[in-house]
């Protein structure tokens, strides 16, 4: 097309473009304004930088009664999914507070409607001022809370993570060989003071949520009961053992611990610095138990007999360079000279063997499989590290979290 004066824009005085991204509404209402003051229709393009062509469409606008704009919806959608379909989406929706999943099933299996979950999904969008009830949206993460270590007194900050025992890194193809023969747990569980160095440690088989709840309770419940009585921050990763991705569990279990004193702060994912004391102990486990150790270590009870002798020496016989050449804790009592002395004497367990005798977790039905597992270890073996979780059982507890451990089942030793 040639150029010429019907087609070159003029230079404008009021920017259009600018006050649409604004507000469309409010940009229309002004060029009608200025039509009030100048009626010439070409007049108010040139000020406005816009074509007499958007003028007219503004008037019709107007004329229609709604300055709004459009639908951009095509007027013929052969594939949209029919109206009644959609009631019953929503309807379903309201009754069963479902997820598009599980909607999606249950429409096919009752109903006999076939209807993808994701076109679910899009139905539940667009229809979302027909809920009787607000969506949950997972709430974005902030920012890591900073953490001071170096100003941290006894147990003010607590490390935990997992160390996965059979490691290529450390260990030698003939001691992994050796673990595997004898059914030696995958797992080594730890909480480290940031303070003193002072340790615990239990070994699972699975890496599990209910694993990770039961060692969140048991570490509360031996601090508690030897007299550790600051608030507690426990640091941790993003591990699905700790709570993971799942924002409702995170929720949930901050609400659980934070009745017992305690806070929880995830890590940023990929940075183990931030829980570099632990991790650095990870390293001396390697080199001063499981390599010189490992091959004498013949079954479970071999396992916690010679880890509650490595825990004893970490704890209690081995000097740290970073605490002046103490023992942690001779350190701990140095910070914390009322604390009970029997804390140094901690048992290493087995979390699976205890954590499927605390009664039902609220929420999270992840033990109903252990009931009758064949060949379980004699309850009565753990019954000191199952009574110690259950001390909790008498606060207030509030949360969704909350275990029934009154009415948890021990048997007799």
């Amino acid at each position: 097309m040639r150029s010429g004066p019907r087609t070159q824009q003029p230079q404008a005085t009021i920017d259009y473009k600018a006050l649409r991204e604004v507000n469309a509404e409010a940009a229309r209402k002004a060029v009608l304004e200025y039509l009030k003051t100048q009626a010439n229709i070409s007049q108010a393009a040139r000020t406005f930088g816009i074509t007499r062509a958007v003028v007219y469409d503004i008037l019709r606008k107007e004329r229609e009664g709604s300055l709004r704009d459009r639908s951009r919806a095509p007027i013929h959608q052969p594939n949209k999914t029919p109206t009644v379909i959609e009631d019953k989406v929503i309807d379903l929706k309201n009754r069963t507070h479902l997820g598009p999943e599980r909607l999606a099933l249950y429409l096919d299996k009752y109903e006999s409607i076939p209807v993808p979950a994701g076109t679910i999904r899009h139905i539940l969008a667009r229809n979302r001022h027909r809920l009787k009830y607000s969506l949950r949206y997972r709430p974005r993460k902030g920012k890591r809370e900073f953490v001071d270590w170096y100003s941290a007194k006894p147990f003010e900050v607590v490390q935990m993570d997992t160390k996965y025992i059979r490691d290529h890194k450390a260990l030698s193809h003939e001691q992994i060989i050796h673990l595997d023969r004898y059914h030696i747990p995958n797992f080594q569980w730890g909480a480290l003071d940031v303070n003193s160095r002072f340790k615990m440690i239990a070994y699972s088989r699975e890496r599990s949520w209910t694993n990770g709840l039961c060692w969140y309770l048991w570490v509360i419940s031996w601090l508690r009961s030897h007299g550790v009585k600051s608030k507690i921050v426990f640091t941790v990763d993003n591990g699905e053992e700790f709570g993971g991705q799942s924002w409702m569990k995170i929720r949930d279990l901050r609400k659980l611990i934070s009745g017992f004193g305690c806070r929880l702060i995830q890590n940023h994912k990929g940075h183990a610095e931030e829980n570099a004391h632990l991790e650095r102990s990870h390293l001396t486990d390697d080199l001063e138990f499981y390599i010189p150790r490992v091959l004498c270590i013949r079954s479970e009870a071999e396992l916690l007999s010679e880890a509650m002798g490595y825990i004893y020496y970490y704890d209690n016989v081995r000097e740290h360079s970073s605490l002046n050449y103490q023992t942690p804790f001779a350190y701990l009592k140095s910070q914390h000279p009322d604390i009970d002395d029997t804390i140094r004497l901690t048992i290493p367990f087995i979390l699976d063997d205890v954590s499927v005798q605390l009664g039902p977790w609220s929420g999270y039905h992840l033990l109903e499989q252990h009931r009758a597992m064949p060949g379980a270890c004699d309850p009565g073996i753990h019954r000191p590290h199952v009574e110690s979780v259950q001390l909790l059982a008498g606060m207030d507890v509030p949360g969704v979290l909350r275990c029934d451990l009154k009415s948890a089942p021990v048997s007799p030793s």
